[in-house]
């Protein structure tokens, strides 16, 4: 019981999550109140990677949910940083200029990933740093398998997480077919590997 205190600032400075903008959505155009958060984001994750896990694979389900509710705790302290510099996006007026940067799969450079993976290790760290030995080891656990793609599992959270944001991105083109979305297409198709994952988008496509 003595751990409970900072278990509650723990879940009072992540509950942020639920503030903190999917910023790539912002800049392809999407209204702001439409613009999911990452918590909306790492929700559908769980749950894709969870269920898809359960049924029938040899993954370990329960630990395919953890991975996926750990993986972006860290940006309720860096936020969401898109694999892009601000100053890179052409001017929301440009349309034709906007579509085409966006109609590319967007990667970051390995100096920018590495500048990003210090800044989110350095905040995992410090959100964690008062929580009970027990649990930090669990999330400090969690959060390196995740970050190397050391298991199946780690990996397979990576599928979900790149399904996801697919998904969504559809979700906005429906809405809106003005907005450039095709680079998502393109990552989907050069990205998504694993059976269950290839399956799913291949379905909703035909949805």
């Amino acid at each position: 019981m003595s751990q409970l205190p900072e278990l509650a600032r723990f879940f009072t400075r992540v509950q942020a999550l639920k503030r903190v903008p999917r910023s790539g959505w912002i800049d392809r155009g999407v209204s702001l109140p439409d613009v999911e958060s990452v918590a909306d984001h790492t929700w559908q994750t769980a749950l894709i990677a969870w269920l898809t896990a359960v049924d029938g694979s040899a993954l370990d389900a329960n630990r395919v949910l953890q991975l996926a509710m750990i993986h972006d705790l860290a940006e309720v302290i860096v936020g969401d940083q898109p694999p892009y510099a601000a100053d890179e996006v052409p001017d929301a007026g440009d349309r034709a200029a906007l579509t085409a940067f966006f109609s590319r799969r967007q990667v970051r450079s390995e100096e920018a990933r590495a500048v990003k993976r210090e800044a989110e290790n350095a905040a995992f760290i410090d959100l964690i740093a008062d929580l009970s030995p027990t649990v930090r080891d669990l999330l400090t656990g969690l959060w390196e398998e995740y970050e190397t793609q050391a298991t199946p599992e780690a990996r397979f959270v990576k599928q979900a997480d790149t399904l996801e944001a697919y998904m969504q991105a559809l979700h906005y083109a429906a809405v809106d077919i003005s907005l450039p979305m095709d680079g998502f297409r393109h990552m989907a198709d050069l990205e998504l590997t694993q059976p269950e994952m290839v399956a799913i988008r291949d379905a909703v496509r035909e949805q």
